[in-house]
This record gives C-alpha cells, structure tokens and sequence, in this order.
C-alpha cells in the first residue's frame, strides 16, 4: 500500500490517542533556536507535532498527503494565523525555496523516502536551517511491550514492528540524510493510558486490523487481557523515551 494512504479512516482514534511530547523537548527545541522561527512540519498528521511547535511560537506550514490526517489538522488547529496545512509530500512540499528556518518530522521519517526527502529539506532550508526529526518509542525490553509486540504480531499481518519494523534500517537512512551521526537527545516520556486509550492508541497504527477483517474481536480482547495483567490503578504505565534528532541534510 501507497505509505500514504496507511492512515486513512484512522484520523480520529490517533487524534485521541497518539501521545504528546515533553516539556524538556521543547525546552531542546528552543535552544536550537525554533522559538517563533518558520518550520515546515512534514508529514504533520493530525496536527500533534504541529500544535507543539504553534506552543513554541512557531509559524507553522505544515504538510500532510493523507486526505483524512489533514482535514483533522485542520479541524484541530485551521482557527491558528500560524498555522497552514497542505497536501504536499515529504519529497515535494510546494514549499518556495529557501522559505524555512527549520524542517520537522515526528513519527513520520520512517515512512519518506529519504534521499528524496533529504534533497527537498535542502532546497527549502534557509541558510544555516536545521532539519528537525522525532519519534516516541516504546522501550521494548519492558515486559508489557513486548507482549503488545507479540499480540500484534499474532493478529496483524502488515505488523512488523513498532516504529516502522526496521529501526535499523531507518538508523542507517538517518545517517544517510545527514551525512554522519546526528546530534541526538532521548528524553524519558513514560506514557499512561486508560484502557480506552490504550486499545485506540494500538487501533490508531498503520498496521492494526480494522473492524471489518477478521480476527479484530480476538484481537480487541487479547489487548484488553495485556491491559488487566499490567495496568494499576486503572492506568497502564508503557515506558518511553521521546528521541530528537537534528541536523544540517548532507549536500
């Protein structure tokens, strides 16, 4: 399936169940200078990424192909003056050049092709410009996690893996994009979810079964056992780090 189209029909369970991002991410963020600076944030989805940066006095010009993900942004975030949405790509933007400060992309640089994504960011940086990349990651030696794993592994025939399925593919593509190992910080982000939102937050990946296709109910209830096995308090503690990458695109 066209990467595009992954997320169609899930618009509104990622909305309501995708994490945010910690307040020491933006404070990294800062100091690197996007506080009110110009970003294009690629792959914006339903808006998340991009409502933090709006947080940070951004300008935001976010792009998003999926026609679902962007009317949700749109929806979500269209009443902001800084904000603006279109439906380019990760690859073509329609973004003048030289028009941006900084490129962002959280959970999204794992689905781009990246030499193609690296020569955009180049064409539409401003001198000096930063291209900006973000991912929350479940920590998978944790028990819990790795159960999720395994369940989805049984139900889910496209799952394989969380974060996209080949971390180490997209390490070697994030070494590709800027031309060597990137300036990095992972910052804890242990996430809490009710058991509601942990069933829509697996709902809401790319890979999750569907109402309609078969073995959904099996699946719905393997996920809610995980979740009375390790859940305290009516709340599951799933172990986290948000990861920042950043960097000039290599020439």
């Amino acid at each position: 399936m066209d990467n595009t189209k992954k997320f169609s029909g899930r618009a509104d369970v990622y909305q309501s169940s995708r994490p945010g991002y910690p307040a020491a991410l933006a404070e990294q963020l800062a100091a690197l200078g996007l506080r009110g600076a110009r970003v294009a944030d690629v792959g914006a989805g339903t808006g998340i990424f991009s409502r933090f940066l709006l947080d940070l006095g951004c300008t935001v010009f976010a792009v998003e192909p999926n026609d679902d993900m962007r009317r949700a942004a749109e929806r979500s975030l269209g009443g902001n003056p800084r904000f603006s949405v279109s439906g380019g790509t990760a690859e073509a933007t329609g973004f003048p050049e030289k028009s941006v400060s900084f490129v962002t992309a959280a959970q999204a640089f794992h689905w781009f092709r990246p030499d193609d994504f690296r020569r955009e960011c180049l064409r539409i940086l401003a001198p000096g410009g930063l291209s900006v990349l973000v991912w929350n990651s479940r920590r998978e030696e944790d028990a819990s996690v790795r159960e999720n794993a395994a369940i989805c592994r049984r139900y889910c025939p496209g799952f394989s893996g969380f974060g996209g399925g080949n971390w180490r593919k997209t390490e070697e593509n994030l070494r590709l994009f800027f031309g060597g190992e990137p300036e990095t910080l992972r910052i804890p982000n242990d996430l809490f979810y009710t058991k509601e939102k942990f069933l829509q937050r697996n709902l809401s990946a790319s890979y999750s079964l569907r109402e309609a296709e078969e073995g959904y109910e099996p699946y719905l209830e393997a996920l809610g056992a995980l979740f009375d096995r390790y859940a305290e308090g009516g709340l599951l503690r799933v172990p986290n780090d948000t990861a920042v990458y950043w960097g000039r695109p290599a020439i």
